[in-house]
């Protein structure tokens, strides 16, 4: 029996599945917090579902409890799919927002991609988030890949890199290399953020994202209000910074190692700077960064 739940068939022309997870994939909630809001905009309905009863261990993926009309209502972990129809010629869309799955990782991603298949999806852009070591002063950076050439035409995408990662990976990588391996055209886009700014969710991930989107994909969001909430949350973000002189100092040396970084790609040569120093390791990192955590909680643990 299929752990796919269709509720109806919208008609949809060739539509390409933009996807996003929560939990490891997903940095200061930036590719979920994208996904939902294309979802308040678009106003449409879930026509189907995967059943999360085969894939999650409840005791680290609760159910919630809320109340409805005064009864006790409960809600599972979701995994939903939304389909749009466009206007013009481009492609439908199909948007998906789930959680990473604790168990069956093969048989969670065979539930997707019958999906595709049913819909006859033409390709699957995969979102997410990592945390980096980049400024919160900068634009955050949105990094894509994909081996299909036309796919990558559409999103703007460099040509096709050789990764040399080896180690852990989330469900986007098992995702993507499960539907390569069935002749589906992906890409996968990863917005980066600051490790050290402890904020969920984290809105200037969620908008890097959405420009890229927005511009290639030709969508027609209107961004505005998401712009306003950033322009917000970078003075909240850069008022707490500077409440601590080891973190402002910190932040510092992260925004000049990478305006260097970005100046070598550029071929410039960065202005000489007699203060810069090398960042520390990442023990000194995250020893920082606790500290900084426990002073703004008042000694908290």
């Amino acid at each position: 029996m299929s752990d796919l739940r269709i509720e109806s068939h919208p008609e949809l022309r060739r539509p390409i599945l933009i996807a996003a997870w929560s939990g490891w994939n997903d940095a200061g909630e930036s590719a979920t917090g994208a996904i939902r809001f294309i979802r308040r905009r678009w106003r449409e309905t879930p026509f189907a579902s995967i059943d999360c009863d085969p894939f999650y261990d409840f005791t680290q993926n609760r159910p919630k409890v809320r109340l409805e009309n005064g009864e006790r209502v409960l809600d599972w972990p979701a995994n939903e799919f939304v389909g749009h129809r466009r206007e013009g010629d481009g492609p439908d869309v199909i948007l998906f927002q789930g959680a990473e799955p604790h168990l069956s990782w093969r048989a969670y991603s065979d539930a997707l991609l019958e999906l595709c298949k049913t819909f006859d999806v033409s390709a699957i852009v995969t979102l997410g988030a990592l945390l980096a070591e980049v400024s919160h002063a900068r634009p955050v950076h949105v990094q894509g890949s994909s081996e299909d050439p036309e796919l990558r035409r559409m999103l703007g995408l460099p040509g096709p890199t050789v990764s040399r990662y080896e180690g852990p990976t989330g469900i986007v990588g098992v995702f993507n290399n499960l539907a390569k391996e069935a002749g589906l055209p992906t890409a996968s886009m990863w917005a980066s953020v600051p490790h050290y700014v402890n904020a969920s969710p984290n809105p200037k991930g969620t908008l890097a994202l959405l420009e890229q989107l927005n511009r290639n994909l030709r969508l027609d969001l209107r961004l505005h209000d998401l712009e306003v909430f950033v322009a917000r949350f970078d003075a909240q973000v850069a008022e707490e910074i500077a409440k601590n002189p080891e973190m402002v100092d910190y932040a510092k040396r992260i925004e000049e190692h990478q305006d260097a970084e970005e100046a070598e790609l550029l071929g410039q040569a960065p202005e000489p700077d007699d203060s810069s120093e090398e960042l520390p390791d990442a023990q000194s990192m995250v020893d920082e960064l606790e500290r900084f955590l426990r002073e703004q909680r008042g000694g908290a643990s």
